[in-house]
């Protein structure tokens, strides 16, 4: 049996995500596209992110030395990034659920949304420091994937999501999101896969499973929001439909990739606690 299922936390996680499955299922067979019975769907889904979350804060983080060390921080970071995911649901479910109002764009929800890229891309830098990035970019070669990784990532966001949105100096908050979420998220992911490529097995090699496991966590993060916008876009987004299962598995990734981090392992290391 895999460590995983011996930890409470993530037997909680398995059932709740499973019940909400089977939820979101019923909702979909009786045909459902709105009313108080998708909304709960809306506010019921982030629980996986609250516990993820706090979780991550509380246990997993402090095990490998909080923000004394760049594994604690990063951590620490992956698990801000899941509550910021559970402020900004809760918010759009206030939206719907309290005002009974269609959600503006910008909103407070935003704030949560858009958190999650600072806090994620500043998770895998520490990751990236505690794999020995440092010594991996001395060559010709890794320095090269260092400048094309992240460029050609946010070239693919320019050809499939930004070079169709208008810049409107009226609104510049819009604006700065319109370009902002699809432009910018690439970065944990580019630094995540710079990170994974370039590790030189430092920590007895138990960084790069970990390290592999987050970056999948963070494509299928960057494939949902993605999914979102095109929805919002053609007008078929709707509360409790595939794009909020989708959400709803990314938020579970996540937090499984977290609670890894907190299972026994030959190795685990105490000079992890770097600068």
């Amino acid at each position: 049996m895999h460590p995983l299922f011996k930890n409470r936390v993530a037997l909680v996680l398995i059932v709740l995500y499973l019940g909400l499955v089977a939820f979101w299922s019923w909702i979909r067979i009786q045909g459902l596209t709105e009313g108080p019975i998708n909304n709960a769907y809306g506010v019921l889904y982030p629980l996986i992110s609250l516990i993820g979350g706090l979780y991550g804060i509380f246990v997993v983080s402090r095990i490998w030395g909080g923000l004394q060390s760049v594994m604690g921080r990063g951590v620490l970071f992956l698990s801000f990034g899941l509550l910021a995911e559970v402020f900004g649901q809760w918010a759009w479910s206030y939206y719907t659920m309290i005002q009974g109002v269609e959600v503006p764009y910008p909103s407070i929800a935003d704030v949560g949304y858009f958190a999650i890229i600072p806090l994620y891309s500043y998770a895998m830098y520490n990751f990236a420091k505690a794999s020995g990035i440092r010594f991996g970019l001395r060559t010709f070669f890794a320095k090269l994937q260092a400048l094309l990784i992240p460029v050609i990532m946010v070239a693919a966001a320019y050809f499939f999501f930004l070079r169709d949105i208008q810049v409107d100096w009226s609104d510049p908050i819009r604006t700065f999101l319109d370009f902002g979420y699809p432009g910018l998220e690439p970065i944990a992911v580019s630094i995540g896969i710079l990170t994974y490529s370039l590790s030189r097995n430092i920590l007895g090699g138990i960084m790069r499973s970990k390290i592999l496991y987050i970056i999948f966590a963070l494509v299928f993060q960057f494939i949902t929001d993605y999914t979102f916008l095109y929805q919002v876009g053609v007008g078929t987004y709707y509360n409790a439909g595939l794009v909020d299962l989708m959400y709803t598995t990314s938020f579970m990734i996540m937090a499984i990739g977290i609670l890894l981090f907190s299972l026994p392992q030959e190795g685990r290391p105490t000079d992890t606690k770097l600068p």
